[in-house]
């Protein structure tokens, strides 16, 4: 191995084994000035033993503005949905303390970022490349983790599909951009669709989960309209694979949208997770249900429904329907239980009817789940 790529390696494994040691260990980077000054003094050391290969290409100034475009267009969208779900007030206001406290920071962090993504991506060395893509993931990752406190599974779910998946998705993007056209238009591109959270007065109200998804096939759309409108030379090895690159995001967003739709809860169908065992035999802990939501459609004898209990969701089956005062009333009972459940289930009870069950996929979800109560 020749000596410049050692050196490349091991200030690549530095940066990243730092970054990972403080995020599970010191939690010192949580402080975004830190973190900034702690990525430019690695930069200018990094500088100094890993020379980065100057970018040229005549097509640079318009991608730079492509990138703004797409950087606008990307807020632009989400305000546009925001008309039908409806917007919040920003409980940031833009104040000089805001300014110091987050905007500069975080456009120091994308700036420097950017800087270090250059310096190595540009080398063409897989190894290196890999392992600073890891390294700026992390660097996400504890910029925005001290948004997320109490850490339950809903949040680390959050945390996962805003920030890690959404993170890997644009990196990659910013990978491809930096090798053909350098750091510019990322600088830009990044700090436009970051900043303007700390800057606008009001936010759309847009559920989590489908900004999560947007935010990660949203710079695969960008690759594709890039590599599109600038091929490389292999112009016919490129073509060949516009259809492949089409076909596979076209999966992607149908996929990814059923999953949204279903665990979101607020469509026609909802997915929930079995975590007792009270309907083993039928439906075994561990199981995941997919559900019709109830809006007072009629019920019958035997169909399993999912009904609020003391603030809790529970998946029974109806033992018998009564009428009293005009309504419909439900005695329940889980198909492992000894004893009939107490009370009564009404409509303003009743949550969901239980169409289908998926065997064993809800565990993941149980096992984090106990992780984090513990």
């Amino acid at each position: 191995m020749k000596k410049d790529k050692l050196i490349e390696y091991i200030f690549a494994i530095i940066l990243c084994s730092l970054l990972f040691f403080d995020l599970f260990v010191l939690n010192v980077f949580n402080n975004k000035h830190i973190l900034a000054m702690f990525l430019l003094i690695y930069l200018i050391i990094c500088k100094i033993f890993v020379k980065s290969r100057k970018i040229e290409s005549i097509n640079t100034k318009k991608v730079i503005l492509l990138m703004i475009v797409f950087a606008i267009l990307y807020i632009l969208i989400l305000y546009i949905v925001g008309i039908f779900t409806g917007f919040y007030k920003n409980s940031i206001s833009f104040t000089i303390k805001e300014l110091y406290n987050r905007i500069l920071p975080l456009t120091a962090i994308i700036i420097i970022s950017e800087l270090i993504r250059n310096t190595f991506v540009t080398r063409n060395d897989k190894k290196s490349t890999i392992i600073i893509t890891i390294a700026l993931i992390l660097v996400d990752i504890t910029t925005y983790i001290n948004l997320y406190n109490s850490f339950n599974l809903e949040e680390v779910l959050a945390l996962i599909g805003y920030v890690v998946l959404s993170s890997i998705s644009t990196n990659l993007l910013c990978n491809y951009v930096v090798k053909r056209y350098a750091y510019l238009p990322n600088i830009l591109y990044r700090i436009i669709t970051t900043i303007y959270i700390y800057i606008f007065g009001i936010l759309p109200d847009i559920y989590l989960f489908f900004q999560s998804v947007y935010r990660i096939i949203y710079p695969y759309i960008i690759y594709l309209i890039i590599d599109f409108a600038f091929p490389t030379d292999n112009f016919k090895v490129a073509l060949k694979n516009k259809k492949t690159n089409f076909i596979g995001l076209l999966i992607t967003i149908i996929i990814s949208i059923n999953i949204v739709l279903l665990v979101s809860c607020k469509f026609r169908y909802g997915i929930m997770v079995v975590g007792s065992s009270s309907m083993t035999g039928s439906i075994d802990k561990g199981d995941a249900v997919i559900f019709e939501q109830y809006v007072g459609q009629e019920l019958k004898e035997g169909e399993v429904i999912i009904f609020s209990k003391d603030d809790i969701l529970t998946i029974h089956r109806i033992q018998d329907v009564q009428i009293l005062n005009g309504q419909a009333i439900y005695y329940t009972k889980g198909d492992a239980n000894q004893q009939q459940d107490d009370g009564y289930r009404t409509h303003k009870d009743i949550t969901g009817v239980v169409k289908l069950k998926i065997n064993y996929i809800g565990w993941p979800t149980i096992w984090i789940n106990e992780l984090l109560s513990n």
